[in-house]
């Protein structure tokens, strides 16, 4: 219910993040929300509360926390995201090679025509920087053995922001050593610790933020993952291993956002039963599979920024539902079956052109208390006339109390209006009357 949600607030470098969690959650579910919203793992994260590290084994209220609570995400090792400070002088420093290379350049167009070894250091100056440029261009040099044997160790694949245009196809394949009963994952695995046996036992593997084109074709090889994060590539649909990832059935978390996708097969998605979150944002996407109906136990679907023209009916039988995002698509109206989710609370449709919802949905869905539809045809007249409005605006005023009683700083266009732009002024100011003199289209 609405009344046990609560707003958790945490810096993080420059970013000011909002989390709803129930109040019953432990601070390890916390930690969890943080590496989905920002990619660092669990293990090199630090929540700050009053100048004390919370332990993720106590429950939210007994770490000292409540609703509105306000905290600070450190990381340690290179997983930090830079303070401002920190970026400024990146800045300064990525300025001072940029004149330094800048002065080369002057220096050689000067010495052009002098010939003798002065011609001839500066040209071996000119092709050792070429020679630099095209190594930068197909991404830095990798001992993968090394790295290999790290995974094993840890069960972690960590390549997020290494500038990766590409990756051996038997990257995943395991290793001598882990064959024959090697060190690490291996030996935890025969003693009953750990998942499986070399990198078949890794359970996260990050390949974000870089300019893949293609996955490895060993992916299909690691077959106790739980978390796969392949955000900020250059994955096309056509491109992607679909048969591979869907045969990751292991997976809970899988982040997709950034890339350039135009479609993801029914069947790629449809066997991923323990999912619970899939992030789709910033893709080309013009619909989502309906196969998206079969995981049964997800909870937070985020699909913004795509070209959506519809939500597929079948979410309706997503029953572990809470969050649903599709925010900048082309949505013009919502199946009736989104009212068959109980469970959820937040559904941000921003900047779509839907002009009504359907009644089931604040009739039946009896945890929702966050409606977001700004910049749609829908107005609020419109909205406080859908039956069932009375008691989501119940629900929703009794999260902004809550809120407000908690001192919490809220977004105010998304937490303290009613879910829809209130234009009454326009039908005034144009002496028209009646519930739809709102502009009509897509957005302002």
């Amino acid at each position: 219910m609405a009344e046990s949600l609560w707003t958790i607030h945490v810096k993080h470098g420059p970013q000011n993040l909002e989390l709803q969690l129930d109040a019953a959650s432990k601070v390890s579910d916390l930690h969890e929300r943080l590496q989905t919203l920002t990619g660092a793992f669990v293990r090199k994260q630090k929540l700050i509360h009053k100048g004390k590290v919370l332990a993720p084994n106590l429950d939210l209220a007994k770490a000292g926390l409540g609703n509105g609570a306000k905290l600070m995400l450190l990381l340690s090792d290179a997983g930090a995201v830079p303070t401002q400070g920190q970026a400024a002088l990146q800045q300064a420093k990525k300025a001072k090679q940029e004149e330094a290379a800048a002065r080369v350049k002057e220096l050689y167009a000067q010495a052009k025509g002098m010939g003798g070894a002065a011609s001839a250091a500066i040209a071996a100056a000119a092709a050792a920087d070429a020679a630099r440029a095209a190594a930068a261009a197909v991404g830095p040099a990798i001992d993968w053995s090394e790295r290999k044997r790290n995974w094993e160790k840890t069960g972690i694949i960590s390549l997020r922001d290494l500038g990766l245009t590409s990756a051996p196809d038997d990257l995943f394949e395991p290793t001598p050593a882990s064959t024959s009963g090697g060190t690490g994952a291996a030996n935890s695995s025969a003693s009953g610790g750990g998942p499986g046996p070399g990198l078949a036992g890794a359970r996260v593997a990050d390949l974000s933020h870089n300019r893949l084109q293609r996955l490895p074709a060993s992916l299909a090889r690691l077959t106790c993952l739980h978390t796969l994060r392949l955000d900020r590539n250059g994955l096309t649909s056509g491109a992607m291993p679909w048969e591979a990832l869907g045969s990751l059935t292991g997976l809970t978390v899988l982040t997709l956002s950034g890339n350039q996708l135009d479609s993801v097969p029914g069947a790629a998605v449809s066997g991923l039963k323990a999912l619970q979150v899939l992030s789709l944002n910033d893709n080309q996407l013009p619909a989502l599979p309906e196969a998206l109906g079969a995981l049964t136990v997800l909870e937070v679907l985020t699909a913004d920024d795509n070209k959506l023209e519809f939500l597929p009916a079948s979410l309706g039988g997503c029953a572990a539902l809470s969050e649903l995002s599709a925010e900048r698509n082309l949505i013009r109206e919502l199946p009736e079956q989104l009212g068959q989710l109980q469970k959820l609370r937040s559904l941000r449709l921003d900047s779509n052109r839907i002009a009504a919802v359907p009644p089931h949905l604040l009739q039946d869905c009896a945890s929702l208390a966050v409606l977001s539809l700004q910049d749609n045809p829908i107005t609020a007249d419109q909205l406080r006339s859908t039956p069932g409005f009375k008691d989501y605006d119940a629900r929703r005023v009794a999260l902004c109390n809550k809120q407000l009683g908690a001192k919490v700083s809220a977004h105010a266009t998304r937490t303290f209006t009613e879910g829809a732009e209130d234009r009454q002024w326009q039908r005034y100011a144009t002496g028209q009357g009646g519930g739809s003199g709102g502009p009509s289209g897509g957005g302002r």
